[in-house]
């Protein structure tokens, strides 16, 4: 990709006047697997614009960061860029752990609306961002000609295909992780924080409507994936998929690139809709992955240059073809069958809230997922987990 670039180097030369005298020194930290690759080809096509910056990459999960900066990052020994998703925004603002971007409003314009959102917080915009993605119904069409377009349809399928003692199911998923169980809440009209989902008070963690979804999500466990909450682990979801005895799998694009390495004929659809709900599919958590730049750095203008390079349309480009992840930007169109699967998810997906009490649901409801898939009583649980959250600062 000759061009891969030019439109980016204007970001780095405009900044170039700003450099520190001397050699600034950037660390970068982003989830290992595709993204490491991506960072890595961004650090090699930043050298040719910028021959004084060295930038050196450290593995750091996404979902790690945040609380890896707030520690590294006081004791000066923290990343200077690094990636994590959107609800994050909320408790890194708070901390004073991250700087906000430059020019914002010409820098945000050729961004989606969903982008521009998880990239502001108290009207400010402090996030660079990388990828917009949510969850969806991952099919291997060697076992299942068509993604199911209910919940029915799974327990019908389940059927004729789930065998326990061949650990053989349907349909898996991590049932006690909050990210996916949202969609149990806000599918039955219990969205997390009221209709804006910024309001604390209005959790809907015990809601009526949250019983009726976390009760239909408890009566899923016979039917279709009959084991503990314990073991139904991301690891143990993606080797079912992978070693076809699952038929289908509920995750996100960052296990595209994994599905196509094993050789799985695969596709993306819908999340299934859950009965009487009177929609055409679940409702999803989605998220923007984005690039902060952090408060502790020693060199702001250089890494912040880098940010923006690194979300340029060229660099974003590139970094869909690597990842299979949905490039955030106006000015870059996708259009191929598994992105499209993940396009259309996003229009059933509600952005993950970013005010701190979120981290509270984390905590709380995977804890009561967790025990309503084992057999506690659903409201029991549920009223737990709302105390917590009305008792969190």
């Amino acid at each position: 990709m000759k061009r891969v670039v030019c439109a980016a180097m204007a970001v780095a030369m405009a900044a170039s006047s700003v450099f520190a005298a001397g050699q600034a020194k950037l660390k970068v930290w982003e989830s290992a697997g595709p993204e490491k690759k991506f960072v890595q080809y961004a650090i090699n096509q930043y050298k040719k614009v910028d021959k004084k910056t060295k930038i050196s990459f450290e593995p750091v999960e996404a979902t790690d960061a945040r609380a890896k900066i707030e520690l590294d990052g006081p004791a000066g020994v923290g990343a200077d860029i690094f990636v994590t998703p959107h609800d994050h925004i909320g408790a890194l603002v708070a901390g004073g752990h991250v700087l906000p971007v430059d020019d914002a409003n010409a820098y945000m314009a050729d961004f989606i609306d969903m982008a521009r959102m998880g990239a502001t917080y108290n009207g400010k915009v402090y996030g660079y961002p990388l990828g917009a993605e949510t969850y969806a119904l991952f099919y291997n069409k060697d076992l299942i000609k068509e993604a199911p377009k209910t919940w029915d349809d799974v327990i019908a399928f389940a059927k004729t295909f789930n065998n326990k003692a061949e650990n053989k199911y349907a349909l898996v998923w991590p049932v006690a992780d909050g990210y996916y169980g949202y969609m149990f809440m806000e599918s039955f009209g219990a969205p997390l924080f009221g209709p804006t989902h910024d309001d604390r008070k209005q959790h809907n963690l015990n809601s009526a409507n949250a019983i009726k979804g976390l009760t239909y999500f408890q009566n899923l466990r016979k039917q279709i994936l009959d084991i503990p909450a314990a073991d139904a682990s991301g690891d143990f979801c993606n080797a079912e998929f992978t070693e076809g005895k699952a038929a289908m799998i509920i995750t996100g694009p960052w296990k595209t690139n994994d599905f196509k390495a094993a050789g799985i004929n695969f596709a993306i659809s819908t999340v299934p809709a859950f009965p009487d709900t009177g929609k055409d599919a679940a409702n999803t958590f989605s998220g923007v992955r984005l690039a902060f730049v952090s408060s502790y750095t020693e060199f702001p203008d250089e890494a912040k240059a880098f940010a923006k390079f690194m979300t340029s349309k060229d660099m974003l480009q590139k970094r869909y073809e690597i990842t299979d992840q949905i490039p955030p930007r106006k000015d870059i169109t996708t259009n191929d069958p598994l992105s499209n699967g993940i396009k259309e998810q996003l229009k059933y997906a509600t952005a993950m809230p970013t005010i701190p009490q979120l981290g509270t649901y984390w905590s709380a409801m995977g804890s009561a997922y967790s025990g309503i898939w084992d057999g506690d009583p659903v409201k029991t649980d549920l009223d737990s987990a709302a105390a917590a959250m009305e008792a969190a600062k």
